[in-house]
């Protein structure tokens, strides 16, 4: 049955409601207000006590899809949600920001340096360091800037840290539950407590004492590892090994496991490297295997510090179930498999296994949105433009890609400091794009429908999440994104 969820005059959570008709005459006489409509919550406008009951929240962790149910004590449920986060973008964003930075450092950066050092007072006399450069005999007198003190030594981590990753996953887990506690009071929250072992997920036989023998067991690295597989012999041929390779390369999410390493001669090295062909036959004959359990890696990493975060920081009583107790009621209880019925199964766990079950059936759906995204924030670059009586001479600093007019430097190559100092620099300032544009995410009326954008083509039409589209002029605005979306029936 569809709740309507109530707030008292301060916006604190009370017990929702099924009385409809009150719910409307309420809002008739002007004694509440509409705060929300997905889900559907009120605000009073007058004095009430604030008597609520004990409502426990049930938590299904996952890193893709996350499963929150809040059930009162005899078992009935009052919410249910499936939530699908954005956390697999987050390793690829990172690997763009190094590129970027990476990009970044390399052009210009001697002059840079330069231009930091003085700033920072750290540069050193000229002609007073003597240095022997490859082709010299004698030492030669160089001009020499020290920079600021080397990075590598301010760059602790402190105790507890993350990955981004993690860290993001983290966050999602601790905004959900506080998004959840706008709008219901709750007083106890479950979490299924799980420690993944990678081994018996492998070898669901394995003996205990076998944890402790994993295929690097009595030897000293990966490499000798792989050096002991393969008898000190290259992978297609019988000469000794040379490189130790990876099958999948890093860059596209290969492991440093056993399992994605192999070792080979200098012949077939070059051959995998440059021939695609040989590439796919390295990976058919290694089989090599990408991050295989990289999901529930990193729900190890997260849940010791939910669990710290809401005994900590939350006025939460805080239990913990695992995953055999959670299939075993639901199996007892005839419960159907899903993200959200699982975390329903959770918040049971500590009541009493005689209750009668009322698993949901229609729970809400939550989408996770980019709330900034400054990498589209630029919309176009403008060239610098070098002008000479009025006519363009060069164009940018330095040549761009696919630039067939000359820079800057070309012109100061061929001509000197002498010509270039009598061009003009036309304004060259970069056009931004409007940053109250409407973004994915955004809760919009497409032509008579209320939906939720997935994406735009600016100019042509906005797309739902359900795949309708609408034009700019047949849709409204009703709410901007707000990080985790609550998806429209």
């Amino acid at each position: 049955m569809t709740m309507v969820y109530v707030q008292n005059k301060d916006g604190k959570p009370l017990m929702p409601t099924t009385r409809y008709c009150y719910v409307r005459l309420l809002l008739k006489e002007k004694k509440a207000r509409v705060v929300c409509t997905t889900p559907f919550t009120i605000q009073l406008n007058y004095d009430t006590p604030d008597v609520t009951q004990d409502l426990i929240l049930g938590i299904d962790p996952g890193r893709t899809n996350i499963g929150v149910a809040v059930v009162k004590e005899d078992g009935s449920c009052v919410f249910s949600a499936h939530l699908e986060t954005r956390n697999k973008e987050v390793p690829l964003l990172m690997k763009k920001r190094a590129a970027f930075r990476r990009q970044h450092r390399t052009q210009d950066r001697r002059r840079k340096r330069q231009r930091r050092a003085i700033a920072a007072g750290t540069t050193v006399e000229s002609n007073t360091i003597e240095r022997l450069l490859p082709g010299y005999e004698k030492p030669v007198v160089c001009h020499y800037i020290r920079n600021k003190e080397a990075r590598f030594n301010n760059r602790s981590r402190p105790v507890g840290w993350l990955t981004p990753t993690a860290n993001h996953l983290l966050q999602t887990h601790i905004n959900l539950i506080a998004k959840i506690a706008k709008f219901l009071p709750i007083t106890k929250v479950v979490v299924e407590l799980n420690r993944f072992a990678f081994m018996a997920m492998d070898n669901p036989n394995i003996h205990r004492w076998e944890y402790q023998q994993g295929p690097l067991y009595g030897l000293g690295s990966v490499e000798d590892a792989v050096y002991a597989q393969q008898d000190g012999h290259c992978l297609f041929c019988k000469k000794p090994i040379d490189h130790y390779h990876h099958v999948v390369p890093r860059h596209k999410g290969g492991s440093e496991t056993l399992a994605n390493r192999c070792g080979l001669c200098e012949r077939h090295h070059a051959l995998v490297h440059k021939d695609k062909a040989w590439a796919e036959k390295l990976v058919t004959r290694k089989g090599g295997m990408n991050k295989k359990y990289h999901a529930l890696s990193v729900l190890n990493q997260i849940i010791p510090h939910l669990m710290e975060y809401l005994g900590s920081e939350t006025p939460y009583d805080v239990y913990a179930t695992d995953g055999k107790s959670t299939k075993g009621f639901r199996i007892a209880k005839n419960v159907p498999k899903e993200h959200y019925t699982d975390a329903y199964c959770i918040a049971c766990s500590i009541l009493d296994t005689d209750i009668e079950v009322s698993a949901p059936t229609s729970p809400f759906g939550l989408k996770q949105f980019r709330r900034h995204d400054r990498q589209t924030c630029i919309r176009q670059m403008v060239d610098r433009k070098y002008l000479l009586d009025g006519k363009v001479i060069a164009t940018n600093r330095h040549k761009a890609i696919e630039q067939k007019s000359n820079s800057l430097q070309e012109l100061r190559e061929a001509y000197g400091d002498a010509a270039v100092s009598q061009l003009t620099v036309k304004p060259h300032p970069p056009q931004y794009k409007d940053m109250t544009r409407i973004m994915p995410g955004a809760v919009m009326d497409f032509n008579g429908t209320i939906g939720v954008m997935q994406s735009s083509i600016v100019g042509r039409f906005y797309k739902s999440t359900k795949g309708y589209k609408a034009t700019p002029r047949r849709c409204v605005l009703l709410a901007q994104n707000a990080g985790m979306v609550f998806l429209p029936a």
